[in-house]
């Protein structure tokens, strides 16, 4: 509500307000540029102004400590060219780009856009994370040029997986479900779990457009065969490994599906296998269902709404 609120404050209220949380004698100091008439002013609307909300004077305090170190530190901006393709991303877009980011690489980037701008992304955060967001700004010009051309180039390539304008528009469930499918399948799983422990029926929601390794296993006959049958799925030294801890039942049901010639040259994992490696050749294959959607041979649509009606 503090952020809605502060939207709608003048430039004198919000001055008044910073006299009153930070004390006169505190404030003088950070307005030294003003005239002495427009100090009087601020100290006539600060004995005005009573009762604010506590969260009001923490938004506006926030949003002055937040320009004075972006002001301040402006120097690693000089990189901005660097980032240009931001350019390209509206708000809802950037925030999907940076929020597994650390709290470095979003000041970074975030310090590439315009004030404005800055300040309605950054409200996005939770409270924690943008402090944490706001105190990086002023470490900014510590990060070497190297640092920030490599930060620059993750972020780009970063771009291709996220949705596009109107994907966003779609609602809330479909834009978790598409940010749960570009992290690893562990942080999914916990995001997930914590989503049906909150709010059960968010969770249904998701569900049905969030695509598990454990979906192309428990599809229907017909899209079993489609997707089996693809050479770029059926590599068996990544199968082997993706199907490594299931049920023998499970793995035989999937190697059916496989050309003989594949069933032959499987052979099962029977010494440890990291978590990683087996999460890795999970998202190998699921990798393979996404591009074969996209290439309009396999409708996930399909997958995901058959497996809903089997949970």
């Amino acid at each position: 509500m503090g952020n809605d609120l502060i939207d709608t404050l003048a430039g004198l209220d919000k001055s008044a307000i910073l006299f009153q949380v930070l004390g006169e004698s505190l404030a003088l100091t950070m307005f030294q540029s003003l005239s002495e008439s427009e100090v009087l002013k601020i100290r006539v609307r600060s004995k005005e102004l009573k009762n604010i909300p506590f969260d009001i004077k923490q938004a506006v305090l926030e949003e002055f400590y937040f320009k004075m170190m972006t002001q301040k530190y402006r120097q690693v901006s000089k990189s901005n060219k660097l980032f240009s393709f931001l350019d390209e991303l509206n708000d809802e877009q950037i925030f999907y780009l940076t929020n597994t980011e650390s709290a470095k690489v979003i000041a970074l980037t975030l310090d590439q856009l315009s004030e404005e701008r800055k300040i309605k992304i950054l409200n996005r955060f939770n409270a924690s994370i943008k402090h944490n967001i706001i105190i990086e700004f002023a470490q900014l010009n510590e990060i070497p040029l190297e640092g920030v051309v490599n930060i620059a180039h993750e972020l780009k390539k970063k771009i291709s997986f996220i949705p596009g304008p109107k994907e966003f528009s779609r609602g809330g469930a479909q834009s978790i479900a598409a940010l749960l499918n570009q992290m690893s399948i562990e942080e999914s799983e916990q995001y997930l779990s914590q989503i049906e422990q909150d709010d059960p029926e968010l969770y249904s929601k998701v569900k049905k457009y969030f695509l598990s390794f454990e979906d192309l296993l428990d599809m229907p006959d017909h899209l079993m065969q489609i997707f089996w049958k693809n050479p770029d799925a059926t590599d068996v030294d990544t199968l082997a490994q993706a199907l490594k801890g299931f049920d023998q039942d499970v793995v035989d049901r999937i190697l059916s599906y496989l050309p003989t010639r594949k069933q032959k040259m499987y052979t099962p994992i029977t010494t440890p296998l990291s978590k990683r490696d087996a999460e890795g050749a999970q998202q190998s294959i699921m990798k393979v269902a996404k591009e074969m959607s996209k290439n309009k041979e396999l409708n996930l649509d399909d997958i995901l709404s058959e497996t809903e009606m089997i949970d």
